[in-house]
């Protein structure tokens, strides 16, 4: 997604410091963002394992764990928002390592809370969506899919995993309409606590 990096007659040392190689750049995101995934899983795991989940949680009507991804939800949209900043203001590297960090701080919440409870999620028929706190729910849940592809493959794509061949050429708009979904999520998530748990 970004071009090499080119060398300069500087010494080494100030090279490495004020333009660190391309292969660098991505292992030191992927590291930071492996260690925030490790992080987020470890504390959803360590609250699921001292039976924490449903106990009451700090903002009031809802559990433990739904306080605490409700949190991180919000957490992450802000996060991601400063890494767009970052990239306009043209700071490459910390937007990497941001957007690399959050959106794999997502991919736990994603797969350690979310995809459980939508699981538990049940409607009878179409019908059912009529109820406004059910239709918000899937609406939540299929925004949230197509975000959390579309910010991994982003992802996968800025740090050179995914192999050229399978790189999205229009990733700026990609990137905005990715963005764009994480704060939809953020306000359905907040709207979908609310349903749940509030009225």
């Amino acid at each position: 997604m970004h071009p090499p990096i080119a060398s300069t007659p500087e010494s080494a040392d100030t090279a490495v410091h004020r333009n660190p190689p391309e292969n660098y750049m991505n292992k030191r995101a992927l590291v930071v963002g492996g260690l925030a995934l490790a992080v987020t899983a470890g504390v959803v795991l360590a609250i699921k394992a001292a039976g924490k989940a449903d106990a009451g949680g700090f903002l009031g009507p809802g559990p433990l764990l739904a306080d605490v991804n409700l949190v991180l939800e919000i957490l992450l949209v802000l996060g991601l928002t400063l890494g767009m900043r970052l990239a306009r203001s043209g700071n490459i590297e910390a937007h990497r390592v941001n957007q690399t960090a959050w959106v794999l701080v997502n991919t736990a919440l994603v797969a350690f809370i979310m995809v459980s409870a939508m699981a538990s999620f049940k409607i009878a028929s179409f019908k059912a969506l009529a109820d406004a706190g059910n239709a918000i729910t899937v609406l939540h849940g299929l925004v949230g899919t197509f975000t959390f592809l579309a910010g991994l493959w982003l992802v996968l794509q800025m740090n050179d995993v995914l192999p050229p061949q399978w790189h999205v050429q229009r990733w700026k708009a990609l990137m905005r309409i990715t963005l764009a979904g994480y704060w939809t999520v953020a306000v359905l998530g907040i709207v979908t606590y609310y349903y749940w748990y509030a009225a």
